[in-house]
């Protein structure tokens, strides 16, 4: 592949939009030594991770172009897109980064045991709303007791990088010229919310408006205050019900480009979730909390007796009610017409609720049978997702 840098200074690397050769749909690559890279790659349903040493890069590197028709390349000086179109014909742009950080070489010297990771919003570069929500210093240092909400924040945005070209190319098809909409249901104090838009507008350059939406008053207005200060006009948010939202903007406005919603209790989650699915969300980003609707409605039996063992351990089935409820929310996404998958979002160790569902709109968006009848009915319930996207 003809592309100004070499193997040894690309620091991690986006693959998609595949030919009919590609060996995945989508291929991220990040580096994390000096000489490997962590491969995550997606076929289908599935999601794979492995380890590629620089050579492997290199060689994959050769002819990359004739199995992805996007390839984006980043440095630490430069970001470097490549496009190839249905014809064959390739088109190589490079822009430069507004802060340059540590190059590879010396990045990379520290022990294995030290490696430094390449995160999205790396350390050492100062972001405004990290250093006022007291994450980082003004420096660009993360503090020690905040390391794992600033790994959060760059895993989350890794699942958004990984579909930011379907969500841009299908807005730019609709309406060219125009910002993205996205809505962040439950946003809280809205780390993610911020990191999100700042990642879009700041560091990509994307027109972008997200709106957030939360039933505290007092962490909603401090959001607020925190948008305007950090200059961010596209950030705006209300305190609300889901529930109610959703009735009282039903059919309105046009098509969403990204629905997130994270850690929205129980049922809020599938008010969500049928709220992206009625306004034709193109990407649906959600981790699950506190699932207590299965797990209050199945008593001690099931109408299949083979799941009767998991039901009789109060904390056995709350787990598997939890992962049933999720399974029925995916297969659901998946029979209205997105490609949706179940992810590991944060390491277990910090918290059991880490399944995010990551759901795309297919372009052909029909409706598919799916295995979520059989296990519904195995289970004799009716979640309120399936019931909302009823009505």
């Amino acid at each position: 592949m003809n592309v100004p840098c070499t193997t040894d200074a690309i620091v991690g690397a986006t693959f998609s939009k595949p030919s009919d050769t590609a060996f995945a749909d989508k291929l991220k690559l990040r580096k994390t030594s000096a000489d490997s890279f962590s491969a995550d790659y997606f076929k289908g349903p599935k999601a794979f991770r492995d380890e590629w040493e620089i050579a492997k890069v290199d060689a994959f590197l050769t002819d990359a172009e004739k199995q992805f028709h996007a390839i984006t390349i980043e440095t630490a000086e430069k970001t470097i897109t490549v496009l190839t179109s249905r014809k064959g014909k390739t088109t190589v742009l490079v822009k430069g980064r507004k802060t340059a950080s540590a190059s590879p070489a010396t990045a990379f010297t520290k022990a294995p045991h030290n490696r430094v990771k390449n995160y999205i919003l790396p350390e050492g570069e100062s972001v405004p709303f990290l250093v006022k929500l007291g994450v980082m210093t003004a420096e660009g240092k993360v503090h020690a007791q905040k390391y794992d909400k600033f790994r959060q924040i760059n895993r989350f945005l890794e699942f958004v990088d990984d579909i930011l070209s379907d969500i841009v190319d299908a807005h730019e098809d609709a309406f060219p010229g125009t910002p993205l909409r996205i809505i962040d249901f439950g946003c809280g104090k809205s780390y993610l919310t911020f990191a999100v838009y700042h990642y879009l507008v700041v560091k990509k350059g994307i027109q972008a408006e997200i709106f957030g939406l939360d039933l505290k008053k007092d962490v909603i207005e401090a959001c607020a205050k925190l948008a305007a200060a950090c200059g961010y006009d596209g950030l705006r948010f209300a305190c609300g019900d889901i529930a109610d939202y959703r009735a009282e903007n039903a059919g309105q406005g046009a098509p969403l480009d990204l629905v997130i919603t994270l850690h929205a209790c129980d049922t809020a989650t599938d008010y969500a979730l049928a709220f992206a699915v009625e306004h034709g969300a193109r990407a649906i980003l959600s981790v699950p909390c506190c699932q207590h609707e299965l797990n209050t409605a199945l008593g001690r039996t099931a109408p299949d007796e083979a799941l009767n063992p998991l039901l009789k351990y109060g904390i056995v089935k709350e787990r598997f009610s939890a992962l049933a409820t999720d399974v029925i929310r995916a297969e659901t996404l998946s029979a209205h017409g997105y490609k949706t998958q179940l992810l590991e979002f944060i390491d277990m160790e910090h918290t059991p609720k880490n399944i995010l569902i990551r759901a795309v709109k297919r372009e052909d968006s029909g409706s598919l049978t799916t295995g979520a009848d059989a296990l519904k009915s195995a289970l004799g319930v009716e979640l309120t997702l399936e019931r909302l996207l009823r009505q």
